[in-house]
């Protein structure tokens, strides 16, 4: 009978540094790399050292993970402050790297599963706070109020437009290549997102563009004599062309959305990196487009964020809403004769 090989794994991971269990379920799953994106990556990476800082100084093994273990290192986190999806995304990496050294999910139990959600009904129960969208008009108001002969302004005017049009998430943003930016004969654009969250095999998505857009794009491109290359960089105080070099982050992004937001007189309270993909949906549900169609502009694989996002809107629009409006719901019921 052969051994289990399951404490062979276990021994070989314990007391390794966070970098070196990565390296080592990366070769454990040759294809990780190319089957996950990088921020994929770089998240569970953030996590495993979370959990691996908790395991260190209790002196207990990081792998596998025992569910009273578990429950600590839940209540933890949520006494730090964490909410809800935090929480869920630390459970998710180490199911998957319980199941790359060939282990049972933590999860998998009944026992697990009671654990979780008894923890979510006795600390979690406050919703969680959506980011505030950044709608059309928003965005115009943000636009109108930048100073077009300043660099800074040229770009952040490309971007929040762009932002907006397309529905990209941060992330996603900071990826776009210049040689992936085109302008059709009408004036309108296209750009080509080559990978993103929902696209991990990369097959793409070409998004377009408003006239409008692409010419605050063109005007950012040749601002910093750009050729080839991230579309979005930071901004140097000289004005040297070649200065603009190093690209923008997703941490970028969102500062950048929060104070425009803030210099044209908005709240930028709860403004995020993905406030216009929050503002845009809700103009498109404000518009009637179906959520299918949402889905599909904003790449998304189910409608439930698309109803969060909505869920004002539908209010505004209920039976109720109608009815207390004198709306087309309001109907005065005859007397019996």
């Amino acid at each position: 009978m052969n051994p289990d090989p399951a404490p062979t794994a276990i021994a070989q991971l314990i007391d390794q540094s966070p970098d070196a269990i990565v390296e080592r379920l990366r070769r454990l799953a040759d294809d990780l790399q190319l089957a996950y994106a990088p921020n994929t990556l770089k998240s569970w990476r953030a996590d495993w050292r979370v959990w691996t800082g908790f395991c260190s100084g209790r002196g207990i093994a990081v792998l596998p993970v025992e569910l009273p273990q578990l429950r600590a290192f839940l209540l933890e986190r949520i006494q730090a402050g964490r909410k809800r999806a935090t929480l869920e995304h630390y459970l998710s990496t180490l199911t998957m790297i319980h199941r790359l050294v060939g282990l049972p999910s933590p999860m998998d139990s009944m026992e697990a599963r009671l654990m979780w959600r008894g923890l979510r009904r006795e600390h979690l129960t406050q919703r969680q706070r959506q980011a505030k969208g950044l709608t059309l008009r928003d965005v115009e108001t943000i636009l109108a109020s930048l100073n077009l002969t300043e660099p800074r302004d040229i770009r952040d005017a490309a971007l929040i437009g762009l932002a907006f049009e397309t529905m990209f998430r941060r992330s996603e943003l900071v990826a776009l290549q210049i040689e992936d930016f085109q302008v059709e004969a009408d004036g309108s654009g296209r750009i080509f997102l080559r990978r993103s969250k929902t696209d991990q095999e990369g097959q793409g998505a070409l998004q377009y563009l408003s006239p409008a857009t692409v010419q605050r794009v063109e005007r950012w491109i040749d601002t910093a004599g750009l050729a080839s290359g991230e579309l979005f960089r930071s901004t140097p105080r000289s004005n040297r062309p070649d200065r603009y070099r190093a690209p923008l982050s997703d941490r970028d992004v969102a500062r950048i959305f929060k104070q425009r937001a803030l210099a044209a007189g908005l709240d930028p309270e709860r403004i995020s990196g993905h406030s216009t993909r929050v503002g845009a949906a809700q103009d498109l549900l404000a518009a009637n487009f179906s959520g299918a169609e949402i889905m599909r502009q904003g790449r998304w694989k189910s409608e439930r964020m698309i109803v969060r996002y909505g869920e004002s809107l539908s209010a505004g629009r209920s039976a109720m809403a109608q009815l207390m409006a004198g709306g087309p719901a309001r109907k005065r019921r005859r007397s019996p004769g």
